[in-house]
């Protein structure tokens, strides 16, 4: 992968990133309301729970892609 092939990667996970966040906040918001008219949100708790771990691979995604462009920058040598 070239420079400008992970600047758009990491633009393109940077935006995800951002809507995975609007979606957990939507999730949450879900179940709360579910929680206080007193409604059992199991399903949506599984549903939050996958959101969450989606979301945390996409924000390591993110860490390595912006370690690769650090080293692009100084010149050294790609990390995978």
């Amino acid at each position: 992968m070239n420079r400008n092939d992970l600047e758009r990667r990491l633009a393109r996970v940077d935006h995800e990133i951002d809507c995975a966040a609007e979606q957990l906040r939507c999730q949450r918001e879900l179940i709360a309301k579910a929680e206080s008219s007193g409604r059992i949100s199991e399903e949506a708790r599984k549903t939050l729970k996958a959101l969450e771990a989606s979301h945390a691979f996409r924000v390591a995604d993110r860490d390595l892609l912006r370690q690769e462009l650090a080293l692009f920058r100084q010149g050294l040598k790609k990390i995978w």
